[in-house]
């Protein structure tokens, strides 16, 4: 079961604390993981390929969970720094 959890940092904290949240050993595993199954279906192993595959897909899903969170916490980040306008920080930083 997927549960959301919330805790408080400051403002100018949330990109690093974001970039932190990122920082996990299954995004950085997946080129490996993914040689390994082309591998596997190179030497026809296709029972333990499809095996593979599977736990390939779920660790892409938890990565695009990841993903998900950390795109709708920097959104709110960008509300919260430079309002609601349609500017971008590219445009308030010109200013």
């Amino acid at each position: 079961m997927k549960v959301k959890i919330s805790y408080t940092v400051e403002l100018d904290d949330v990109p690093r604390q974001v970039r932190m949240f990122l920082i996990d050993k299954d995004v950085s595993t997946i080129t490996r993981e993914y040689d390994n199954l082309l591998k596997l279906i190179d030497d026809s192993s296709i029972d333990q390929a499809l095996h593979e595959i599977d736990v390939f897909r779920r660790n892409l899903a938890s990565i695009d969970q990841k993903l998900d969170d950390a795109q709708s916490i920097l959104d709110g980040y960008m509300r919260a720094r430079y309002g609601n306008s349609n500017e971008t920080e590219e445009d308030v930083q010109k200013e």
